[in-house]
C-alpha cells in the first residue's frame, strides 16, 4: 500500500489526529458518549502509529504503545524527538562512504605560491 513503514505510521498518526479533532468537537456539541468513542479510537490509532514509527527508528516497537496510548497524537512529537538508533548495513555505509570520498571537497584549488627569500 505504502511504500515504506514510515509513510504507513505516518497516515496512521493523521488519521488518529482527524480522529482527535472529531472527538474534540464531538465532545462539544454531541453526545458525550460518541466523544468518547473517537477519543478511544484516536488513542488507539496513536498507539498503533506510535508502535510502527519507533519500530521504523530502530526502537522496539513496543516502546511506541504506551506512549500512544498516554498522550494520543502528541505522541509524534515526542516519537520524533527520540535519536534514530538503526543499524546501517555493511554495504550501504560503503556505498554512503564511496560518494562521500569521490565528492570534490574543494570546488576550486586556489593553490599556494612559496616565496622564498632572496638575500
Amino acid at each position: 500500500m505504502f511504500e515504506s513503514r514510515l509513510q504507513t505510521a505516518q497516515v496512521i498518526l493523521w488519521l488518529s489526529v482527524i480522529f482527535c479533532i472529531i472527538a474534540i468537537l464531538t465532545l462539544i456539541w454531541a453526545p458525550v458518549v460518541i466523544g468518547i468513542f473517537f477519543l478511544v479510537m484516536s488513542h488507539a490509532a496513536a498507539a498503533c502509529g506510535c508502535y510502527l514509527y519507533a519500530d521504523v527508528k530502530g526502537y522496539p516497537g513496543l516502546v511506541g504503545v504506551p506512549v500512544g496510548v498516554a498522550v494520543g497524537c502528541v505522541g509524534w512529537i515526542a516519537m520524533m524527538v527520540l535519536p534514530d538508533q538503526t543499524q546501517e548495513s555493511a554495504i550501504a555505509e560503503e556505498k554512503r562512504l564511496a560518494r562521500r570520498g569521490l565528492r570534490p571537497t574543494r570546488r576550486k584549488d586556489p593553490g599556494y605560491e612559496v616565496l622564498d627569500d632572496d638575500d
